[in-house]
């Protein structure tokens, strides 16, 4: 049912459906998903870690597409990156 939900909304608002009318049907696809999870016998706890550890994931879909970009813009400007010696720690250190 919250398919039909969402592939409505988006067939009713087209382009301005992500600025708020899909909102509900995506709830409650999170809603269904959760219980059918806890129907499966996953507890309460692990479904609100799954849902928390999806929303990292965000940020890597919208700062991930101009990663390769930004990678040739880097490579070709010349830039270099200076490199370093390791750092060791402990006694033998001085």
């Amino acid at each position: 049912m919250p398919a039909f939900l969402v592939a409505g909304t988006l067939a009713r608002f087209v382009l301005d459906a992500p600025d708020g009318p899909i909102q509900v049907p995506l709830g409650m696809c999170a809603m269904t998903a959760a219980r059918v999870a806890m129907k499966n016998g996953h507890g309460r706890s692990a479904v609100q870690r799954a849902g928390q550890g999806a929303l990292s994931y965000p940020p890597y879909a919208v700062f991930g597409e101009p990663g390769p970009a930004l990678s040739v813009l880097h490579g070709s400007s010349g830039s270099e990156i200076e490199r370093t010696q390791p750092v060791t720690a402990g006694a033998a250190a001085h």
